[in-house]
């Protein structure tokens, strides 16, 4: 896989961003022609960006899932935004959120920094003297007004534990995930992350999914991660929707069950979800644990993955 870099896409999209600042958007917001005109600025700025990414990629033959995970975020996000509902959702927002900070008692609006943005965490928050700044996923633009607060407080606290459950449980609705897929995967070719050097994985889902799920499983984002590593061969990306196996088994001496079982484990967790515990969600319950051992080949699957893993120790 290419990982092609926009070099100059990071500065850009800083600029997009101090235009759609707290600050600016609460003077545009002093009267509606302002505020269009601010939208207008942003959406040209945006959509000469979006073109002139989309026109270095065709000229290279290349498409959206070349880009290193950095320069690709920035474009989807750039590419989200060009769509003018979308900037208009994004700036409304914005908007909203001045507006919560203005009818705090006792709080400047000058402390805090809100940025939306389409990253891998839910938020990072970061404090510098008085100043608060906070970046959530741009995910968050359909949020209501329970849930930006809730941010907010985040901001102000991070370790308080009741905001951050009620943005961690509407990550679980449906309209946060249908947006954060959305974002995920724009610009990006069906199929353009499932295939390896050696094992593929849309081939493993459906051996996977005609043998334990009698094929009716609806077939998730599939993709080969090098961040996953030798200790951790797969991961289920609930708010994407995607399975993620680590391409340390895409190797010929990597038997094709054995990716087969860490795709099984995966779509184990599509399927069955989590359960509320008392103070976290479960993943591997019982339940989880008894449909596991229903592949035919685990015994032989764990052994060569605890190898692997056992080998790697060794050599560290």
């Amino acid at each position: 896989m290419t990982t092609y870099s926009l070099r100059k896409i990071i500065s850009k999209i800083s600029e997009i961003q101090n235009l759609l600042s707290l600050d600016e958007i609460r003077s545009a917001s002093r009267s509606a022609q302002a505020f269009q005109n601010l939208r207008e600025k942003v959406f040209q700025q945006i959509s000469h960006l979006v073109g002139g990414i989309e026109r270095d990629l065709s000229t290279r033959n290349l498409t959206g899932a070349d880009l290193a995970i950095r320069s690709r975020r920035g474009y989807q996000w750039l590419k989200f935004l060009s769509h003018p509902d979308s900037l208009i959702s994004h700036m409304d927002t914005l908007q909203r959120i001045n507006l919560f900070l203005e009818n705090h008692q006792g709080t400047s609006n000058q402390n805090y920094a809100v940025v939306l943005y389409h990253q891998g965490s839910l938020y990072k928050i970061r404090h510098q003297g008085s100043q608060r700044e906070i970046v959530a996923q741009e995910s968050f633009i359909t949020a209501p007004d329970s849930v930006l607060k809730a941010l907010l407080a985040l901001a102000r606290d991070p370790s308080s534990r009741g905001p951050r459950t009620i943005v961690r449980e509407y990550t679980f609705t449906k309209e946060y995930q249908r947006l954060r897929r959305h974002l995920e995967y724009l610009g990006i070719p069906p199929g353009s992350f499932s295939a390896g050097n050696i094992h593929h994985l849309e081939e493993s889902f459906q051996r996977v999914n005609q043998a334990y799920f009698d094929g009716k499983l609806p077939q998730p984002h599939l993709a080969w991660s090098r961040r996953l590593t030798h200790r951790k061969f797969g991961h289920y990306q609930w708010d994407t929707d995607t399975v993620m196996v680590s391409s340390t088994l895409d190797q010929e001496r990597v038997p094709e069950m054995v990716v087969d079982f860490v795709v099984y484990h995966e779509l184990l967790h599509k399927k069955l979800g989590t359960k509320q515990g008392r103070q976290n969600r479960i993943a591997h319950t019982r339940e989880f644990r008894a449909a596991e051992e229903r592949f035919n080949e685990i015994d032989q699957a764990r052994k060569f993955l605890n190898r692997i893993t056992q080998k790697r120790a060794r050599s560290i």
